[in-house]
């Protein structure tokens, strides 16, 4: 009787875990679709860390920082070696967001700051790994801006820290805004009763 009554519980655990495994790989996917969009549309911005945003704050900070680092290196085997050395920056969005909304309500004052918490952290590091490895310039469609700053005047340090924050602050502000929406759906679907999430 006992073990008929854990029935339930075994099988809701598995499912769980079958619905996290998906959700991860799709995360994956999203963040290479938001590279190749970025890579081809020539935009100045990222969105390789829609899905890492949007598996931190459904499945937790160590979900999130695996997603981050396994897209970037699935990106340098598919789409360039230059994403590798940047693995541990989206790595570092995962873990970061995730503790942050496993804290805080998911809302648009969270979701702000948040924005420009993340921007700052990955624009530091991501910057310096620019201006170290790649001499301030990676190739990303990012270098539009560091190039006009350049040519208005300012050294190739400053334009570098600007144009990656500027481009940072952005990206993490549509990479939000897609993550909230697509959580209304996957509210809409799961009723959230598989995720723990703060919302107000």
């Amino acid at each position: 009787m006992k073990d008929n009554l854990n029935e339930p519980k075994i099988e809701r655990e598995d499912y769980k875990k079958v619905l996290y495994r998906y959700l991860t790989l799709l995360s994956i996917v999203i963040n290479i679709i938001g590279a190749y969009l970025v890579l081809n549309l020539n935009l100045p911005v990222y969105l390789d860390s829609v899905g890492t945003i949007l598996a931190a704050i459904l499945m937790g900070p160590v979900v999130g920082a695996f997603v981050g680092l396994a897209t970037h290196f699935s990106l340098g085997v598919f789409m360039g070696p230059v994403y590798f050395y940047f693995a541990v920056v989206n790595g570092a969005i995962g873990l970061i967001t995730g503790y942050i909304f496993k804290k805080h309500n998911l809302n648009l004052k969270t979701i702000v700051s948040a924005s420009i918490v993340i921007s700052l952290v990955a624009s530091l590091m991501g910057n310096a790994i620019s201006y170290s490895v790649f001499s301030g310039i990676t190739g990303e469609s990012v270098d539009i801006l560091t190039k006009n700053l350049l040519e208005v005047g300012f050294n190739l340090f400053t334009a570098v820290y600007i144009s990656g924050f500027l481009s940072n602050f952005l990206d993490k502000l549509i990479s939000f805004a897609v993550v909230f929406y697509a959580m209304g759906v996957i509210s809409a679907k799961f009723k959230m009763k598989e995720f723990k999430i703060c919302k107000k």
